[in-house]
């Protein structure tokens, strides 16, 4: 992905020449920062590496570290940086690469559902922060959206990968907005629009935490993200069933932590205090 330049001098005195900021190099620092037992080094590795990710090469590494033929410790370093580009530089990114953008990361996250985690979860992250940036307008329906491609039958990870990774997805969701540098009048126009968006997760939670045949770990990811969800303060009224179905979860030894935290964190935020 083409990006325009940031600030000349945005690395910081002494930062070394963009033309540096490559693969190979990348690589390389990583495994300075990693396992070089010189702790200078690694100093000098994590500095250097922390100019990389902003720097506008960012682009063009990312994803080639997150190729399959990378140890999972430069693909978290390549899905990371493509969220700090995402997340910070936002305003950069021209409009006519949004599409391509959000193609690119819906691909990777789906090849990553049968892979690493943590990479799966920094791709899911950077997804929301893309998408969290194009809402209301650019992407007015993107959870919809994110729900309709996850459960597309054609895709090539079998059914259970790929609802964990639209769980993880939908579970970062809301984190990201807490924590997001968002605008206060964007913040607002997100939140209402997220709000609405509820629609299409609280039933599909509900579904598959209700389900008799859905394996524990796709229940203890459904508890997660209706904690997650719940702290944008959604009206109990839109989350009364899954409640009841955290309550009854309850009597699952495995579901019982996850259970309690969803059932605290519903009831504890302010609308249920009215």
């Amino acid at each position: 992905m083409e990006r325009r330049e940031e600030q000349p001098g945005a690395a910081g005195a002494g930062a070394a020449p963009a033309l540096d900021f490559t693969v190979e190099n990348v690589e390389k620092a990583l495994h300075q920062l990693y396992y070089d037992p010189n702790i200078e080094n690694k100093n000098l590795a994590q500095k250097w590496l922390m100019q990389a990710q902003v720097s506008p090469q960012a682009w063009h590494f990312s994803w080639q570290l997150l190729q399959p033929d990378k140890v999972p410790e430069i693909q978290y370093f390549g899905a990371s940086a493509l969220h700090i580009k995402i997340s910070r530089y936002w305003s950069d990114i021209p409009t006519d690469q949004y599409e391509s953008l959000k193609a690119q990361l819906f691909t990777q996250i789906t090849r990553f559902a049968s892979g690493s985690k943590i990479v799966l979860t920094r791709l899911c992250v950077a997804l929301a922060s893309l998408a969290l940036s194009m809402m209301p307008d650019a992407w007015p329906c993107a959870v919809a959206d994110m729900v309709r491609l996850f459960q597309a039958e054609d895709s090539p990870v079998d059914g259970q990968g790929r609802c964990l990774a639209l769980l993880e997805l939908l579970t970062v969701l809301p984190e990201e907005f807490q924590t997001s540098r968002l605008p206060q009048y964007r913040k607002g126009l997100v939140r209402a629009s997220l709000a609405v968006e509820c629609g299409a997760v609280f039933p599909l939670l509900e579904q598959l935490l209700q389900q008799p045949s859905s394996p524990s770990c796709v229940r203890q990811k459904v508890l997660k993200c209706f904690s997650s969800w719940v702290q944008l303060e959604v009206p109990l009224q839109d989350c009364e069933a899954l409640i009841q179905a955290a309550f009854a979860a309850l009597q699952d030894t495995e579901l019982f932590d996850s259970s309690v935290e969803a059932i605290v964190n519903a009831i504890s935020q302010p609308d249920a205090q009215r």
